[in-house]
């Protein structure tokens, strides 16, 4: 083989390689911070020292910040308002005056809400390095502070009625989160985000030294993610 022959397969070879990279680069290249607005909703209940709890819906809003690096592992902190509590119902109380309308042994159910303002911060594992699809799974600390408390009986009708029982929730609850996130690439630095978390409280919520409650929800979230800072 002629020194000229080496050299013209030498380039050749150097100029397929650079198509390829020219071609594969764009692909895995990838903003590593995303921010957006996040909508879900939640179903939650309380476990604890409670009977006959049912799970009530609620809204989930606010917004997020997300890292990930150009491996695996990433990062994100979500600002909400989260909407929490539960429906009991058929609880058994007895009146024993002769003047009330609901004199005897009666039934009442209720509905308590919780509105918090929500900071959970996850680990995220991706199943991809990079790509216009990136499912991930994500896990981490959940603190939730108390805005507002209610509590609603809607049964019977002779004791409805709205009360304020935000001086029995603690201030502040500490859970941990877990889920599944869906990640889609939907235009250039722009990606849709579904993901399904479980939440668990892992404090009291209540004041009461005889009871102690905990929260429990499932949240379905869409996130709409931008782009932030240069490709890698």
């Amino acid at each position: 083989m002629t020194k000229q022959n080496l050299n013209l397969r030498t380039s050749l070879l150097a100029a397929v390689l650079l198509m390829i990279l020219g071609s594969v680069s764009p692909a895995f290249s990838q903003q590593r911070w995303s921010i957006g607005p996040r909508v879900g909703a939640n179903i939650s209940t309380l476990v604890g020292d409670i009977e006959n709890e049912k799970w009530v819906p609620g809204w989930s809003v606010g917004g997020f910040v997300m890292y990930s690096s150009i491996n695996h592992f990433g990062i994100s902190a979500d600002l909400l308002y989260s909407q929490k509590g539960a429906r009991v119902k058929d609880i058994t109380f007895i009146v024993l005056d002769p003047n009330d309308p609901v004199l005897g042994s009666n039934k009442y159910s209720y509905t308590e809400r919780i509105n918090y303002f929500e900071i959970p911060v996850l680990a995220r594992y991706f199943l991809t390095l990079s790509g216009n699809f990136r499912p991930n799974f994500f896990i981490g600390p959940s603190v939730g502070l108390r805005l507002n408390a209610k509590s609603k009986n809607f049964e019977p009708e002779t004791i409805s009625g709205d009360r304020d029982i935000t001086d029995q929730i603690r201030p502040a609850d500490l859970g941990f989160a877990g889920g599944f996130a869906l990640n889609f690439e939907v235009a250039p630095g722009k990606r849709v985000l579904l993901d399904a978390r479980y939440t668990y409280g892992l404090t009291d919520i209540t004041k009461n030294p005889n009871n102690s409650l905990r929260n429990s929800a499932i949240t379905l979230n869409l996130s709409y993610g931008f782009g932030v800072g240069k490709n890698y």
